[in-house]
């Protein structure tokens, strides 16, 4: 269907959908009460049904779904009339993301045969990539080939403090690729060293793999399929969906970004056939190997003469376009200063089962909601004291990226927004809540961090709108889930911005393609965007910008 088509059919239906009161809340100026009325369940669900739909693919970032997202949202804000923010009268702020993913050429090449391994044919040649041997890619990985001599270093250990046991000792490994086992020494042993029967930290491949970058390998080799464990081919299969994804970061991401820096040297993880053909030159076979070093309890550790490897890493990049979508009722004061509400749209788009992950809540919900506040605001018929900005960003599920490009070229003054709301998964209830039915919350996350007036005012909103509770459970300093962290608010939060996370937190279908709109609850939804509308007017009203206990959390 043409996207022409799709959007006429989504704004007629949305048209179509009637407008129900909302019972007055004393306790609210006649402004609001206007508002809560235009913010019902049919408004709501109207754009939810279309933004969750098969139509729109998942709306992974800078793919098709995506797109028609953005013009239906775009349509939205023109239809309401909505100031853009973007250049020549755009609702759109473009921006360019790298994808990568891991291609089909991957190898690992084997010359033993000779000391000029450039200028040999190869003795074994492993092709089979999820099958022979896999790996994860990471974040911002390139194409390469790595070559080297190939040391074997028993099981990977370099422990001479606890344990009196270093593989590494007196092995010269810097720049060469290294074979090691999985596991650890005389691990069926209950006189072993190593804790007996009981696995220490030295059985982790990650602290193999530390070992290994501190020593300064090109390449790291784990045999992985030895016993207990099983089949290379069985784990990468387990493996697969994360192995195979792609990652997308911004396209202009500085050289000193986080996932740049200090590019790490691969993990490998191999069949004992692979292992096998790299110690031909050694006359000894793996499980000889392993038997005597079970037996002795002692390291075995050795360059293997006349051997050298050829590992192939395949990795595949593309450059995509994708968009934020911007749009703005001015102010009818400080129409120069703006609070700012926001979500995303994006999510996982279709795996390579062909499942659609529609992403009802995450972030439908939250999107829904943002486009609903724009029209409520503009049929409201009178202006708040500032400006009021409806963002929804793309790129969110790829780590943010939509609102770090918009605070790095932001399309209106970062130090003139003096708060932002974000509503990302707004449209259910966990499995706490659900198990106890006290279903009328939602979690607040953030309110307090940079400016406690902020806090106050939500607090006031809350009483003055739905009084639903506001659980600060994940707004704790100590929460593991580290959810503030995790959503687009923090990036307004990184630059002093009074910031505000609305969640219903998690359930069994997140980030599933059983996220579909059926499960939403609209009263709930109704509610929570009620909330952000009251708390929305009481910021963007204020005589003063709030006043901030810190000025970056």
């Amino acid at each position: 269907m043409r996207l022409s088509k799709i959007l006429f059919i989504a704004i007629l239906f949305f048209l179509l959908s009637p407008d129900a009161g909302a019972r007055k809340n004393p306790k609210a100026s006649a402004t609001e009460q206007k508002g809560y009325a235009l913010l019902d369940a049919s408004l709501l669900s109207a754009h939810l049904h279309f933004l969750a739909s098969d139509a729109l693919e998942g709306r992974e970032t800078g793919l098709h779904g995506q797109k028609i997202a953005a013009e239906y949202i775009a349509s939205n804000f023109k239809r309401l009339g909505l100031k853009a923010l973007g250049k020549d009268g755009s609702y759109f702020q473009e921006f360019s993301v790298c994808q990568s993913c891991v291609g089909i050429e991957n190898k690992i090449l084997v010359y033993s045969q000779t000391n000029d391994a450039q200028s040999a044919e190869p003795t074994a040649v492993w092709d089979g990539f999820l099958q022979d041997f896999y790996f994860f890619p990471r974040r911002f990985s390139a194409s390469d080939t790595l070559s080297g001599e190939v040391v074997f270093l028993g099981y990977g250990i370099h422990d001479e403090s606890e344990y009196d046991y270093s593989d590494y000792k007196n092995m010269d490994v810097e720049g060469k690729i290294v074979l090691v086992m999985h596991g650890e020494p005389q691990r069926n042993d209950s006189s072993s060293i190593f804790n007996g029967v009981n696995p220490t930290r030295w059985s982790r491949n990650s602290e193999k793999r530390a070992a290994a970058i501190d020593a300064g390998v090109k390449a790291l080799l784990i045999v992985s399929d030895q016993p207990p464990m099983p089949p290379v081919k069985e784990q990468a299969e387990a493996f697969a969906s994360y192995i195979t994804q792609s990652s997308v970061n911004l396209a202009t991401a500085a050289p000193d970004d986080e996932f740049l820096a200090s590019p790490l040297p691969p993990s490998i993880y191999i069949s004992t056939e692979i292992a096998n053909s790299l110690l031909v030159a050694s006359g000894k076979k793996l499980d000889e190997l392993q038997a005597e070093i079970d037996r002795t309890g002692k390291p075995l550790s050795f360059q293997i003469e006349n051997t050298r490897a050829n590992i192939v890493i395949d990795i595949q990049k593309e450059i995509l376009k994708t968009e934020n979508v911007c749009a703005m009722i001015e102010g009818c004061e400080e129409k120069d200063e703006a609070v700012v509400v926001c979500g995303h749209y994006d999510h996982l788009g279709i795996d390579r089962r062909g499942n659609i992950y529609n992403g009802a809540d995450d972030n439908g919900s939250g999107s829904a909601a943002v486009l609903s506040l724009a029209e409520a605001f503009a049929r409201n018929g009178i202006k708040p004291r500032r400006s009021i900005i409806f963002m929804l960003f793309s790129g969110e599920e790829k780590g943010l990226l939509g609102s770090k490009h918009f605070v790095s070229k932001p399309m209106f003054p970062l130090e003139n927004i003096v708060a932002d709301v974000n509503l990302d998964m707004v449209g259910r209830s966990d499995r706490k809540h659900e198990a106890s039915g006290e279903t009328d919350y939602v979690y607040a996350i953030g309110s307090d961090k940079i400016s406690l007036e902020y806090d106050r005012l939500l607090r006031e909103a809350n009483q003055a709108s739905v009084n639903l509770e506001l659980d600060y459970t994940f707004n704790r300093e100590d929460d593991p889930n580290r959810f503030y962290y995790r959503s687009d608010q923090y990036s307004f939060a990184k630059h002093g911005i009074p910031s505000l996370f609305l969640f219903t937190g998690l359930h069994d279908d997140y980030h599933q393609p059983t996220d579909t709109i059926e499960k939403i609850d609209f009263e709930k939804l109704t509610k929570i965007s009620r909330l952000a509308f009251s708390l929305l007017w009481r910021v963007a009203n204020l005589e003063h910008r709030l006043e901030k206990n810190v000025d970056v959390p």
